[in-house]
């Protein structure tokens, strides 16, 4: 169950991604705001996913499902760093454009 969540967990930062770049190509959605979209989802995607780490933990094995928490907020953390990163690219990108315009 575990490969489960960790594939719909890439997937679902994958279209994501895909869909933020499609608006942003479109002109209707800016990367530092998807940016700030992502870090928002980085703690209901953490917990979420680590909830259900810890639904499907098999307890007969006399663990006390530390992993899972760890599990999530490995998701959680990666998924704030793919929000940094979208923040830092526009934030380039505008810095970029504004000394390229100034410049003409």
């Amino acid at each position: 169950m575990e490969n489960f969540i960790l594939t719909l967990f890439i997937l679902l930062i994958i279209s994501l991604n895909i869909g933020f770049f499609m608006l942003f190509k479109k002109g209707k959605l800016n990367l530092m705001v998807s940016g700030i979209i992502m870090m928002i989802l980085a703690p209901v995607i953490g917990f979420s996913s680590g909830a259900l780490f810890l639904h499907f933990y098999d307890w007969s094995s006399g663990g006390t499902g530390e992993g899972a928490g760890y599990g999530g907020a490995f998701l959680g953390l990666t998924t704030l760093a793919n929000g940094i990163l979208l923040l830092a690219i526009g934030l380039i990108r505008t810095i970029f454009l504004a000394f390229r315009t100034k410049q003409n």
